[in-house]
């Protein structure tokens, strides 16, 4: 019972850490071999942390419910991406990453071509350039309802934000900002963006007890702030907030 609540949220922050607790599923994987795919359900592969130990992991972690993939592992090699066989085989509900990731080496150029993007509700993409030029199919996503991206005045454009937004499923869009408050409320206004959907957040990245905690405060924090609004006779306010 304490083995099981020890294993269900794990946070593996560098090559280390992530060899030795691969280390430690082998030795349980001998004794039930089903071990990690029932006990971890929430997880966090970040740092230096190498793609050929990140792969054995999430195969053997095939239970996941709850990941961040927060690594840029210069150990790709060959034509192909052994990433995406363990991410599609993931029961997937809230994801992290950079979709860089699992782009490399593939002829995709839309998330919707993904399995492992089927499932997923709550969805944070790392990467700043999402909405330059693409909104790389997100909004064939029809499971999402809670979305995560980057905003940069000069660089985002209004339709693409706007086609996301289009779709009845999707409950919040947080934008996180580098920019002055201000300036991004005045190109959200002038662009027929002031939706009470969209909440703004600061760019500092999500700590993985914020994200990935039992409250997953970044999206209970949007959620409280989208609910205030739909029921507020006050009209809508963007609100930026330093911890989320």
């Amino acid at each position: 019972r304490i083995e099981m609540l020890l294993y269900r949220k794990i946070v593996l922050s560098n090559e280390s850490t992530a060899i030795s607790f691969l280390s430690s599923l082998r030795i349980r994987h001998r004794r039930c071999s089903d071990f990690a795919r029932g006990v971890v359900k929430s997880l966090c592969i970040e740092g230096d942390v190498l793609l050929s130990t990140a792969v054995e992991i999430l195969s053997l972690c095939s239970g996941t419910t709850n990941l961040a993939l927060w690594i840029t592992p210069s150990d790709f090699n060959g034509t192909t991406n052994p990433l995406l066989q363990p991410l599609n085989n993931l029961p997937l509900m809230s994801l992290s990453l950079s979709i860089s990731l699992v782009f490399r080496h593939t002829e995709f150029v839309s998330l919707s071509a993904f399995k492992a993007f089927s499932t997923v509700t709550h969805l944070e993409i790392l990467n700043g350039w999402v909405l330059w030029n693409s909104t790389v199919g997100l909004e064939y996503l029809d499971g999402l309802t809670h979305l995560c991206l980057h905003i940069h005045t000069r660089r985002t454009k209004p339709e693409l934000v706007m086609s996301l937004l289009a779709p009845s499923h999707l409950q919040v869009l947080v934008l996180r900002i580098s920019e002055d408050i201000n300036v991004v409320q005045t190109f959200l206004e002038l662009n027929s963006l002031s939706d009470y959907r969209i909440v703004l957040v600061s760019q500092v990245p999500t700590a993985w007890g914020e994200f990935g905690g039992g409250d997953m405060s970044l999206w209970k924090g949007a959620d409280q702030i989208v609910d205030w609004r739909r029921t507020s006779t006050q009209g809508m306010s963007l609100y930026l907030a330093d911890t989320l």
